[in-house]
């Protein structure tokens, strides 16, 4: 059984039904179709992405599985470098950054200052140790106060609707990978060094949207014997000491009981647990509480015009925009719109219920065309709008607050001691992944199970390569 049919869990029921045919695999989810976060949908004659759902490129299990679903039609697969910008102080950088482009476009004063508090930061730290209790102490006494808060701080509280001393330190190594301000030294004196590493750059992209590998890989799943269960709700797990025996699923007419071997989840961790109703200990269910997440609302806007920029996200740092990040999905496949229009998703994270999560359509659709006017390129485009469409997505990102992992390992715990329950992806591990890498631990806890028993020392290797938040590990 397997809970969840997002990347992770799909990838998971592929591979075991590849491993041992003769097993019944069965995937449930609460939604009435298939890839989670990296599905599509249909509007007008456009196919929309819940943002930018580019599968990275990098040549290892995950990409060969995609690639090899479309064997025989490799020209629906895309492929490309990524094209990207962010706005920040009034400005258009590319990203990775430019020195050339910075010292074009920054104050030199400010460029001064971010290298005279670098160096008095380095100096001081060197001399004093004091212990990094946030997100906010990480960056300050990385890169100094002024390009911490102008590169990572002021977006990083936009985002998670949070104080950035609220965010646990961890955040950073899971998001801000390959940041050297020596390279940045370097390349302003003119002597090589790279701003920053760029993480993954090149993206394989299905022709008619990012939903559509997922839909294909549901399909095979289906063709080799496994049965997917959509807009199915899980009432409750059902135990007895430290085995799963069925599952209390809503049916028409009432609840129904699924017997099951073992369970794989990949739906969040916390709900997961809860699932596990009174049985589950007090102070379990008391963590389980402790784990949040931050929503998402999209505002698709159609424009009619061919394209409005050659970029395939960029991103609005500066804290007097209202939305986090824009796409153009026309600049990924162009056959995903109506020829002669182009439609941008505009991202603005919240919580649900909230102002913004209450907000009427219409008073969205207007903050995101007050953002349109600080951007150069989207200011005089007003006129050429021709519709638009509002998607809210609850639950979507996890929130590292301070000693979340401290809340997310008393889950992780409680969990391993079940004989035949393992969890897994993104969502599963309670990380801040992306789909390369769920379907990639979707694959691998399938060859864990696929004997019917997993090793306690295999699980434990498992979380020791993925849960990086977690010291023990």
């Amino acid at each position: 059984m397997i809970l969840g049919a997002g990347p992770a869990g799909l990838a998971c029921a592929y591979r075991i039904l590849k491993n041992a045919p003769e097993k019944s695999v069965v995937v449930l989810d609460r939604l009435t179709f298939v890839g989670g976060a990296g599905a599509s949908f249909k509007w007008k004659g456009h196919t929309l992405d819940y943002g930018p759902h580019a599968f990275h490129s990098r040549g290892s299990e995950p990409e060969q599985l995609i690639r090899s679903l479309f064997a025989r039609e490799s020209h629906l697969l895309i492929e490309g470098t990524k094209q990207v910008h962010v706005y920040l102080k009034g400005k258009r950088f590319r990203y990775p950054l430019q020195v050339g482009e910075c010292l074009v476009k920054f104050n030199p004063l400010l460029s001064l200052l971010i290298m005279l508090e670098f160096s008095l930061t380095s100096i001081f730290h060197s001399v004093v140790s004091i212990p990094v209790e946030n997100f906010e102490n990480w960056g300050k006494k990385r890169f100094g106060s002024s390009l911490y808060k102008m590169s990572f701080g002021d977006y990083t509280e936009k985002v998670w609707k949070t104080k950035a001393s609220k965010i646990s330190e961890k955040f950073a190594s899971e998001k801000i990978q390959g940041f050297s301000f020596v390279n940045l030294i370097r390349r302003l004196l003119r002597v090589g060094g790279q701003v920053t590493e760029p993480y993954f750059q090149t993206w394989i992209y299905h022709k008619y949207g990012s939903g559509n590998v997922y839909i294909r890989l549901a399909d095979q799943i289906r063709q080799m014997g496994g049965e997917i269960l959509l807009g199915t709700n899980v009432r409750s797990i059902n135990h007895d000491c430290h085995h799963v025996y069925s599952l209390t699923i809503d049916r028409e007419g009432g609840a129904a009981e699924l017997p099951c071997a073992h369970i794989v989840n990949t739906i969040p961790l916390p709900h997961f647990v809860n699932l596990f109703g009174n049985g589950a200990p007090f102070p379990v269910r008391y963590h389980a509480s402790k784990l949040r997440y931050i929503s998402l609302i999209l505002v698709y806007i159609e424009f009619a015009v061919e394209r409005i920029s050659d970029d395939h996200w960029f991103y609005l740092l500066d804290p007097d925009f209202k939305f986090n990040r824009v796409t153009e999905q026309k600049n990924l496949s162009a056959a995903t719109m109506e020829p002669g229009k182009t439609v941008l998703s505009f991202e603005l994270t919240c919580r649900v219920g909230d102002n913004y999560w209450n907000m009427s359509d219409e008073a969205l659709f207007e903050l995101a065309k007050a953002d349109c006017k600080n951007v150069h390129f989207l200011k005089n485009k007003a006129n050429r709008i021709t519709d638009y469409l509002v998607k809210r997505v609850p639950n979507v990102y996890e929130i590292y607050f301070k000693n979340f992992d401290q809340h997310a390992e008393r889950l992780l715990g409680y969990l391993s001691d079940f004989e035949n329950v393992s969890t897994a992806g993104r969502r599963g591990l309670f990380l801040q992944g992306d789909q390369h890498q769920s379907v990639e631990m979707g694959l691998k806890m399938a060859d864990m199970v696929s004997n019917g028993s997993v090793a306690r020392q295999d699980i434990e290797n498992f979380l020791r390569q993925y849960v990086k938040y977690i010291d023990d590990y």
